[in-house]
């Protein structure tokens, strides 16, 4: 039986669009990013829809692109060689929807509950709010086994103090609940039971502005990190992110992609999990 990877939702001029594969960690295979893509159009050109909600089913948020999805990972399909121009279009194709959600002339709260890694932490970067639960993790794992992901790091210099931000990028350390609301990126954090009631309360006061109000407020600050800079560094993080592709990695990475070429996108990505686990009790181990 064929499961919808999203599901769209429309109640009281919020909309909700639910990221809906749970078993596999709502990792971002063809048909949910295109579902997606679908899904944020459709928000943006029904005028009765104020306020869009983006959260998940199930235990975690998004636990990245799907390795064992040839057409979602392109460094996974079955042999490993892609040209520099499949490579940049694919890559661009991706950007063009995180702006599309960064840029929908609408609020966006994101809501997010477990572990988000890699693009499942650039999705919830693109939202305009964020309500986590007390376990959310948004994991950069990636770096410290020597996969580069620098088409998100661009936003983590504006939603985290320098310092926090590069100490990020240099050791691919995780950015936990407790953490992220210090240090401003998290509006609230609530039990995992009430996230979404407590994103449904926000998108609800915010119906209270007229809705010229919230395009504008949203247009002005958008207008006002552009003017920073942000939309400047995305398209150099992204072209960054493809050299680093075509470029040797750490023995760990080069493994990852072997496996890849040889045994297929899952055998990848069973790796990977299995290199994460280890990670994680190195970080964790006493000083």
């Amino acid at each position: 039986m064929n499961i919808d990877p999203i599901i769209y939702e429309k109640n009281d001029q919020i909309a909700t669009i639910w990221l809906n594969r749970p078993e596999a960690g709502n990792r971002i295979n063809r048909a949910l990013f295109l579902g997606l893509d679908k899904a944020i159009d459709k928000a943006k050109a029904d005028d009765d829809v104020r306020v869009v909600i983006i959260a998940a089913k199930g235990e975690d948020f998004c636990l990245g692109f799907d390795g064992s999805d040839p057409e979602a990972c392109l460094g996974a399909n079955e042999t490993g060689e892609v040209s520099w121009t499949a490579r940049r279009e694919n890559t661009q194709e991706e950007i063009d929807l995180w702006m599309k959600i960064y840029d929908l002339p609408k609020p966006v709260i994101g809501v997010t509950q477990g572990r988000s890694m890699g693009g499942g932490v650039l999705l919830a970067f693109m939202c305009d709010c964020l309500i986590v639960d007390t376990d959310a993790e948004y994991d950069n794992s990636e770096f410290a086994l020597g996969m580069n992901y620098t088409i998100y790091t661009p936003f983590d210099a504006w939603k985290l103090p320098m310092n926090i931000a590069k100490e990020k990028a240099f050791t691919g350390y995780s950015i936990t609940a407790e953490e992220g609301y210090r240090h401003g990126m998290f509006n609230r954090v609530v039990p995992k039971d009430k996230t979404y009631a407590a994103a449904l309360k926000l998108a609800k006061r915010m119906l209270k502005l007229a809705p010229y109000t919230l395009t504008i407020h949203k247009e002005l600050y958008n207008m006002c990190y552009a003017l920073q800079g942000i939309k400047d560094i995305v398209p150099y993080g992204k072209e960054v992110f493809n050299i680093s592709l075509a470029l040797p990695g750490t023995p760990e990475n080069e493994e990852l992609w072997r496996l890849a070429r040889e045994e297929g996108g899952a055998a990848m990505e069973a790796k990977f999990r299995e290199m994460l686990v280890a990670l994680k009790e190195e970080e964790n181990s006493p000083i």
